[in-house]
């Protein structure tokens, strides 16, 4: 599930971006393990919405949340956050 990021590291300063790219990772982890939107909802304890919401980038992502997402999708959390640093060339 390695994915190649449309955006610069210096892109992450825009918040509405990086929200946007964390919540495209978490659709395509989920996908990845074949489960609804509603299944990751119920078994986090978050409404189907919220989780849309989460997808989209239109609602921030708490810490918590994002632990409770990685632990259920079985993946590690630097998957779904967007590397910080400069790509070499």
């Amino acid at each position: 599930m390695k994915q190649k990021s449309n955006y610069r590291y210096s892109d992450w300063k825009v918040e509405t971006l990086l929200y946007a790219e964390i919540g495209q990772r978490i659709r395509a982890a989920r996908r990845f393990k074949d489960l609804t939107q509603q299944e990751l909802s119920d078994r986090i304890s978050l409404s189907r919405t919220s989780i849309t919401n989460l997808e989209n980038g239109v609602q921030k992502i708490s810490l918590y949340t994002l632990y409770e997402i990685c632990f259920v999708l079985n993946i590690e959390i630097h998957r779904l956050i967007p590397n910080n640093k400069k790509e070499s060339s």
